[in-house]
């Protein structure tokens, strides 16, 4: 009884608070931003509140509507939104993207995440697309190349302008939940092509002889992976991911940092992997290269998910 009371009184702040935010949309486009960054806030700590899923559902909803109807200004993209703390917010060094992400938590630790891309052109003009989280269908996520309705979807925190003979592409550095037993990080790629379309994925990721349109890093959910691009040596690089015991390997619950680190180094428009890099002094020269005598085999990162079952790519 006491918890049927408790989603009633949710019901009815919701519905209260969905039609005052109705109306309060419809007005975002001449309200500070200021005011209308308080009132999405409001939303987003009831989408990350201890509701029910329907309640919580309804106020991504409604977050969505005028959120979108916010970032659509011409102020909007310069504008912080620092009281959204639950949202990814990253911008290109060109200043010609910005990125929004989320994610919504679902039962059993599963996730969806939500995103809009705005894009200012030479002239100034804005145009906002909305990115549709379409993870499970995506047959082979390491290959595909996907559209904004595909989205390989993830909480992006880092961008980076890759640019060769003139043309340049976008690097995402992303955070993905998963569930309650692995997480995941990725390196995705998002193209702009001529007539302003958007892709996501792209054939730069070299792994020896094989070639790869994103990374996708999966290890367990009690582990932190380091993943970062280090601008000096124009180099993404991360924690080398490893199996806790060997009977664990392919069975990425169990794999963790194991204290060395491995890198995509930019070179000619392309990211060549590069193995166990010294990353004592970052700063001071450029990331080098250990000595290492081992044979070449393939990181754990080259896999696709079949079946829930991760499975290491043959040659």
């Amino acid at each position: 009884m006491k918890l049927f009371r408790t989603m009633y009184c949710s019901r009815i702040w919701l519905v209260s608070m969905l039609l005052f935010f109705s109306i309060f949309t419809v007005g975002a486009q001449e309200l500070p931003l200021k005011s209308v960054e308080d009132s999405l806030a409001t939303l987003m700590k009831k989408i990350y509140s201890d509701s029910p899923v329907s309640v919580r559902e309804m106020a991504n909803d409604e977050f969505i509507k005028l959120f979108e109807a916010t970032v659509a200004r011409v102020d909007a993209f310069d504008y912080p939104f620092d009281s959204l703390k639950y949202i990814g917010k990253v911008v290109s060094e060109d200043k010609k993207i910005k990125v929004f992400s989320w994610n919504f938590p679902l039962s059993g630790g599963y996730q969806k995440y939500y995103g809009f891309i705005l894009l200012k052109n030479k002239k100034g003009e804005l145009r906002l697309v909305e990115l549709t989280d379409n993870r499970k269908v995506i047959g082979n996520p390491i290959k595909d190349i996907l559209s904004p309705n595909s989205w390989m979807g993830a909480l992006y925190y880092s961008v980076i302008d890759a640019s060769y003979k003139g043309q340049t592409y976008y690097v995402l550095l992303g955070f993905d939940f998963n569930n309650l037993f692995t997480s995941k990080k990725i390196i995705d790629v998002l193209r702009i092509g001529e007539r302003g379309e958007l892709t996501f994925g792209s054939d730069v990721f070299y792994v020896g002889e094989s070639s790869l349109s994103r990374i996708i890093f999966e290890f367990s959910a009690r582990a932190t992976m380091m993943l970062r691009y280090i601008p000096e040596s124009q180099t993404i690089v991360f924690d080398h991911l490893s199996p806790s015991r060997p009977d664990y390997a392919e069975n990425f619950q169990y794999y963790g940092p194991d204290f060395s680190y491995d890198g995509f180094r930019f070179e000619k428009g392309k990211w060549v992997y590069v193995r166990n890099l010294d990353l004592r002094n970052p700063k001071r020269e450029p990331v080098k290269p250990i000595k290492s005598d081992e044979n070449f085999v393939q990181p754990g990162f080259i896999y696709k998910s079949k079946g829930g079952l991760p499975m290491i790519i043959k040659k």
